[in-house]
């Protein structure tokens, strides 16, 4: 029989596990009075229908494996799940994994995120320098993806709190990413507009569309011809490049894989795919400036030529818009590499190349349209495939010095000027030296009155109307 004791403002459920030497008391405590009801209550049917639950004796590591099979591969997209397999196998079951997962308390999970922040070893990513101490940005990560799983092991009865929901964070702030000026931008793209030599026109059309179309990586290097109706002057956005685990196409519920390029070398355990989108609102329809058609129309003439130069056997033709000049695809990870490239060669001390990726074009966007728009959200994000407005306010709207330069030349001349007094539908006020000259008024009574009073201006008047007629 299972009792429900109160602790404090808390209640605990209290019941025995196990026979003989081996039976054992076991509390589920921080409950509140209703949930520690509804766990007394289960209990007492298990054990009237004779049903034998083992939960104590499964390990965390053995739970996250099947919430894994059973969650995460319905739930997860391919890049989720390819993100938080390497969290667990690196910072999870080599500290948590062995732990029985009934053990876990939330005085335990704060534990262990001071371990990670202060003793942990990072995991060596190649090609990047190795770090002293696990960030507070991964252990934030962390710390979703574990709440996400013991929420699920509470549905699946293992547990009956999540030790996760008040567990202490450390301090994070999300870094915001830097993004181009305008200016800056077209900077990019006036040296990258060179027809002459493909690689750099490609990634001026690259930039181009991630600009114009506010497109992401991915977007950009799935974009095919067949998709863009230059009648129309729209592109249809539902798909994307990326590189995937060969398994993980096969499993996950959420890879809708449209197309499987051909390996260059066999035997890899990755392949690049055209999939679709990570969520449905990222499938949309754009409108293209004039301008970009044109760039677009000039690079499909390049193609055309290339096709011929490098014959059948030479040129790959996939349809795609972004490619390398073979016709072989494009991922993220090479527009970042050739944009960095292309930074680095104009070597303008207003742009900082470290802090620059191909993405920022994209922040760029999301502000220029913001200032265009006057302020229209909904028609940003529709053109931008964000999920929430928020998105766009929060995250990738830059604000820009000369907007902010201009709002406080306002307020110097629209409230103290004018002692406070400010009507905000009124029109801002137009500077004396750009108004236009006054244009004089015409009352007829008057003009009658002046030429009947005056004969000899009357006379004047009636010989310049005979020769204007003459």
């Amino acid at each position: 029989m299972a009792s429900i004791i109160k602790r404090g403002k808390t209640y605990s459920v209290v019941y025995y596990e196990g026979e003989g030497k081996e039976k054992h008391q076991i509390w589920e405590s921080g409950l509140s009075y209703n949930a520690a009801k509804s766990r007394k209550a289960q209990l007492e049917y298990e054990e009237a229908q004779n049903i034998h639950v083992d939960r104590t004796d499964i390990t965390v590591k053995d739970f996250l494996l099947e919430f894994l099979v059973k969650y995460g591969e319905k739930k997860w997209v391919a890049s989720t799940y390819d993100g938080n397999m390497g969290l667990l196998e690196n910072y999870v079951y080599p500290y948590l994994g062995d732990k029985k997962l009934r053990n876990i308390r939330t005085k335990s999970v704060d534990d262990y995120y001071h371990f990670l922040l202060f003793e942990a070893e990072p995991a060596v990513n190649v090609g990047k320098p190795k770090r002293e101490h696990i960030t507070a940005s991964t252990i934030h990560d962390i710390h979703k993806v574990l709440r996400c799983a013991f929420n699920q092991a509470v549905k699946w009865e293992y547990i009956a709190k999540n030790p996760f929901l008040n567990a202490t964070l450390p301090e994070h702030k999300e870094k915001k990413r830097s993004a181009l000026t305008p200016e800056q931008l077209f900077k990019v793209m006036d040296f990258t507009d060179r027809p002459e030599i493909y690689d750099y026109y490609m990634m001026h059309c690259a930039i181009q569309l991630a600009f114009a179309c506010s497109m992401r990586g991915g977007e950009v290097g799935g974009v095919q011809w067949d998709r863009i109706n230059f009648a129309e002057k729209t592109l249809y956005i539902d798909r994307v490049i990326d590189r995937v685990d060969r398994k993980l196409a096969d499993t996950l519920a959420k890879m809708d894989v449209m197309y499987r390029f051909p390996n260059l070398y066999p035997g890899t355990r990755t392949m690049i795919v055209l999939k679709q989108p990570k969520t449905e609102g990222s499938i949309r329809n754009v409108y293209i400036p004039e301008t970009v058609i044109q760039k677009l129309q000039t690079l499909r003439k390049l193609q055309d030529k290339l096709k011929v130069e490098l014959g059948d056997d030479g040129y790959m033709d996939y349809g795609l818009v972004i490619c390398q000049a073979n016709g072989r695809p494009i991922m993220t990870e090479h527009l970042n590499k050739r944009f960095k490239d292309i930074l680095t060669a104009m070597n303008d001390p207003e742009i900082d190349v470290s802090d620059i990726v191909f993405h920022s074009i994209r922040h760029t966007s999301a502000g220029v349209k913001l200032r265009l728009s006057n302020g229209d959200l909904k028609a940003v994000q529709g053109d931008g495939g964000w999920s929430t407005p928020d998105m766009v306010t929060k995250r990738y709207a830059h604000i820009l010095d000369e907007d902010r330069r201009s709002i406080a030349s306002q307020m110097e001349e629209r409230f103290y000027h004018n002692a406070g007094n400010i009507d905000p539908t009124e029109p801002k006020p137009v500077p004396e030296e750009n108004k236009a000259p006054a244009t004089p008024t015409l009352d007829a009574n008057a003009l009658a009155s002046l030429l009947t009073s005056n004969p000899e201006l009357l006379a004047q008047v009636l010989k310049s109307v005979q020769l204007a007629n003459s």
